[in-house]
């Protein structure tokens, strides 16, 4: 099989390629120093990198970016033996706003990106492709921290293989369904909610807003960015990547304890599938032409039809998000791509989106509070959950009932919103005594919550 993934995740990998005011030290790209402190940007480029054709290409990274770093990808490709210029994913991190470039085609370019994919327009495919990382900083006492550059190419002739059956193999992963997050935005964060089970499968507690909002891109003005979310996973620690995999390499992920998110779009009836020419996909919950969930298990029943086990977060409830498909029409509705994430590295977490501890005091307007942090009263803008048509923040709580649950997203939320004062707006009908948490999750990497008695 033609290598389809490539990683530089250590030493030895990122030798191969050029620095440039960028230097390798256990492992991580880091900037060079001068005088003790960090130059402002740097370089690194891997070495080019030949392929069998493909039609295109995903890169994805995972680095720390500390507040006042970011890091920014690049790629070229190698078509009809013309390069391509440099095309740039966008400046990433956590603590900004993330921003892909407007996808343009180019009139004659070989290859152009769009959102998160390079597509090669020639018949004959690309043959060879180069990655380059630049490092930047504000603060002359951080650096960002690159711990792997991944890009993934689909070959023009793929030939998939099916692997062996899979008699019963299946990863807890909790399940949760984008339908009863954030109503402002729940409807469109499948990325976000795959990535949050994929975490919490190792013992993260994120809850599937927190993911989403450190995840946004405001080109694309959504979720939907693969990259970004593979970089956002990365920020919390986890090895990371966008990929083009088959169902043998699929199933060799699920054999070796990882649990995958994978890229589908499907419908739920013959009639539905017949309007829209999209694959059927019996038990799930709607039509969709772009979809992420999580794939967790297989299993072979005793006539020897396969299974592909799921939480697919188009599910109305978390309960129902536990499915189980048909092999053979998942394999049609699944065009390929994978979020492949394995264990979590603690030392690569540093810089991770945050949580502050807050505190709300009552004001004398009913069903309002005020924060405060550290005994600083913080007025939240009044615009803080959306402007410009784009949830851009969320404010809700859960009621402490006493009931145990395996992560706190499986609680139920009530979401509600800022008022013209910049307070916390909460129900006023909440019942004296009622101890609730409540989250403030913004949209450049922070979230505050606060417990309060009612």
């Amino acid at each position: 099989m033609e290598n389809q993934v490539f990683l530089f995740k250590d030493e030895k990998s990122f030798a191969e390629g050029t620095f440039d005011n960028v230097t390798c030290t256990d492992d991580t790209l880091r900037l060079d120093q001068a005088s003790g402190r960090y130059v402002q940007a740097g370089c690194y480029t891997s070495p080019k990198l030949s392929a069998a054709a493909f039609s295109a290409l995903v890169a994805s990274w995972n680095a720390a970016t500390p507040k006042g770093t970011a890091v920014e990808v690049f790629v070229r490709v190698l078509v009809c033996n013309a390069w391509s210029a440099w095309m740039s994913y966008g400046k990433w991190s956590p603590f900004l706003q993330r921003a892909s470039l407007p996808a343009e085609r180019s009139k004659g370019a070989g290859a152009w990106l769009d959102t998160d994919q390079v597509r090669v327009c020639a018949p004959e495919g690309g043959t060879a492709f180069q990655l380059r990382i630049n490092l930047y900083t504000n603060d002359i006492g951080a650096t960002p921290a690159v711990f792997l550059l991944a890009a993934s190419v689909r070959p023009l002739r793929w030939k998939r293989e099916p692997g062996e059956p899979l008699y019963r193999r299946s990863i807890p992963v909790p399940a949760y369904s984008q339908l009863i997050r954030d109503p402002r935005m729940g409807s469109v964060i499948c990325s976000p909610t795959t990535a949050a089970m994929l975490m919490n499968r190792w013992g993260e507690d994120l809850l599937p807003e927190e993911v989403a909002h450190a995840n946004y891109d405001y080109t694309y003005r959504g979720n939907g960015n693969w990259s970004f979310t593979a970089a956002i996973a990365g920020s919390y620690g986890y090895e990371c990547y966008v990929a083009f995999l088959d169902l043998a390499e699929l199933k060799q992920e699920i054999k070796n304890g990882f649990a995958c998110g994978v890229s589908v779009h499907y419908a739920d009836t013959s009639a539905h599938a017949d309007a829209r020419s999209l694959p059927l996909l019996e038990g799930t919950f709607g039509t969709t032409e772009g979809h992420l969930m999580v794939v967790r298990g297989f299993e072979t029943d005793a006539d020897g039809v396969e299974y592909v086990l799921c939480n697919d977060p188009y599910a109305k409830s978390d309960a129902e998000a536990e499915r189980r498909y048909l092999l053979e029409q998942f394999a049609r509705a699944w065009n390929g791509v994978a979020y492949v994430m394995h264990g979590k590295n603690n030392a690569h977490a540093y810089a991770a989106p945050t949580r502050v501890m807050g505190e709300l005091r009552k004001t004398p307007f009913a069903g309002q509070y005020a924060l405060y942090i550290k005994g600083e009263r913080h007025s939240l803008p009044i615009d803080f959950c959306g402007r410009d048509g784009v949830c851009r923040g969320t404010v809700c709580y859960t009621v402490q009932d006493g009931h145990a649950y395996a992560t706190t997203a499986h609680k139920h939320f009530y979401y509600t919103d800022v008022t013209p004062t910049g307070d916390v707006l909460l129900d006023a009908a909440i019942p004296a005594g009622t101890r609730i948490t409540v989250y403030l999750i913004g949209e450049l990497g922070r979230m505050i919550a606060a417990d309060l008695t009612v």
